[in-house]
């Protein structure tokens, strides 16, 4: 048996941690008969003192209070493998019986704040994540396997010490869309999530005015889109389905350079066939093989002629299939990885 405590639930709206944790638990069914999903809910109380004697003893404020924020949980029997989906997950996790225990750390929360440093964040998110990068290693190190989603977060950790395995993120399903206008664009991201609102408000200021004099025209799906008010672009906001809009644009952007929320939004654009243009800072989140199929722009001056270079029906075929072929199913990764732990 396999089980997989997350704070995230299975259902709901489709972001990031959402599509890896379904993707963790599709491949942990694909490798056991049984897997138990443990979904880890808050005390009714919240703890305060118990909060403050963990930042006494110089733990950070982030796992202070997820440290103690959990109800107890239970796994039922001893579980071969439990994993732990994300830091938070850390500590109940080590209270299951088990003869093989994972800390899938998606991202590395180190590396998201040290990224922080090129953007403006909130005091209290500053304030949170103090000390974090320390408290990511000796929470690891409890371990006995460590997962992270890209080649980045693996780098950084290495720094510090933290051996880790890639395990890569994955799309639910792939299939190629007939091709769209090549005139029109897409960006998909929630924009309450910093990142992706900084990076498309700079794209907006400095590459968006000489694209949309060449006729360009842009779609955002996503939280915050709606009240996007730029000539030549819809913001849409939140929409339960994004692939009438992956049908009706040609070609996917990702003007995101810092934190880790464009990847995903990435290999989806290229499980649905469609060429992705993308800030070059975001090839760190990506594979060799996608980093290969990814168009990437190193100023607001290169994103018309990378658009243009598009318009060539060759080229865009060619960017088609090798983001298609580059990209693996949810799952995949997981259950590989699995498979060799029980069997070994």
């Amino acid at each position: 048996m396999i089980a997989v405590l997350t704070a995230v639930p299975l259902e709901g709206t489709m972001q990031g941690d959402r599509l890896r944790v379904q993707s963790v638990v599709e491949g942990a069914r694909r490798s056991v008969s049984r897997v138990e999903v443990v979904d880890l809910k808050p005390k009714t109380k919240r703890p305060w003192l118990s909060v403050a004697a963990a930042l006494a003893r110089g733990e950070a404020p982030y796992m202070a209070w997820y440290q103690w924020r959990w109800q107890p949980v239970q796994c039922d029997g001893a579980p071969d493998i439990v994993i732990a989906f994300q830091l938070r997950a850390a500590q109940p996790a080590l209270e299951c019986r088990a003869r093989y225990r994972i800390l899938d750390l998606t991202d590395s929360l180190g590396l998201y704040r040290h990224n922080l440093g090129s953007i403006s964040e909130s005091r209290r998110k500053r304030w949170m994540l103090r000390g974090i990068a320390g408290a990511e290693i000796r929470w690891s190190n409890r371990f006995d396997e460590v997962w992270v989603s890209t080649i980045r977060d693996q780098q950084w950790l290495a720094l510090m010490g933290l051996s880790t395995r890639v395990i890569e993120n994955a799309v639910p399903q792939k299939k190629i869309l007939t091709p769209g206008n090549l005139r029109h664009l897409l960006f998909v991201a929630n924009l309450e999530y910093l990142p992706n609102r900084v990076g498309l408000s700079r794209f907006l200021k400095s590459a968006w005015p000489a694209l949309y004099r060449h006729n360009y025209q842009l779609t955002v799906v996503g939280k915050g889109s709606e009240n996007l008010q730029d000539p030549g672009v819809t913001g849409m906001g939140y929409v339960p389905s994004v692939e009438p809009y992956y049908m009706e644009a040609g070609i996917v952007i990702s003007p995101v350079p810092v934190g880790a929320g464009s990847q995903n939004k990435i290999l989806e654009a290229m499980g649905y066939g469609r060429p992705v243009v993308i800030a070059a800072e975001a090839l760190q989140g990506l594979t060799p093989r996608q980093r290969a199929a990814a168009i990437p722009v190193t100023g607001a001056s290169d994103w018309l002629s990378s658009l243009e270079s598009l318009q060539d029906t060759n080229r865009y075929q060619r960017a088609v299939t090798d983001g298609f072929q580059a990209v693996p199913v949810a799952g995949d990764a997981v259950a590989a990885r699995l498979s060799r732990l029980l069997h070994r």
